[in-house]
């Protein structure tokens, strides 16, 4: 991130707590705002309107099933776009119009920048 861009504001969709906090951590060492992280598709859609975020992190299988395609299309709806972070690259490459692009876990601090970065070039 240049020293000149706002910190983005990421949501992050994930069942597993322990990487929530690993990803949380290496959000804000990258300079972002981490504003939560839910467990469920279903928990998007009664919380989303207590958030302000610029992009969404989607993980495929929620507590609720393999709702993260779900989630995804129903942010993309919303003006929120999204990428996949994911042990199962090859099912994220079935939705390829949903999301921005597909992180891979373990998720690395490098592979996170980029991917955040795609967040500020659309909006840009």
């Amino acid at each position: 991130m240049n020293s000149h861009s706002p910190p983005l504001r990421i949501l992050y969709l994930e069942d597993n707590q322990l990487i929530a906090f690993h990803v949380e951590a290496l959000i804000e060492e990258l300079g972002h705002v981490f504003v939560g992280s839910l467990c469920s598709f279903t928990e998007l859609k009664e919380e989303f309107d207590s958030f302000e975020i610029d992009g969404a992190l989607v993980d495929i299988d929620l507590t609720d099933g393999r709702t993260g395609p779900a989630a995804a299309a129903w942010l993309k709806e919303r003006g929120v776009p999204s990428i996949f972070v994911t042990g199962q690259a090859t099912l994220a490459a079935e939705y390829p119009s949903l999301t921005l692009a597909t992180i891979a876990k373990p998720v690395s601090g490098q592979d996170l920048a980029e991917g955040l970065e795609l967040f500020r070039n659309r909006a840009a």
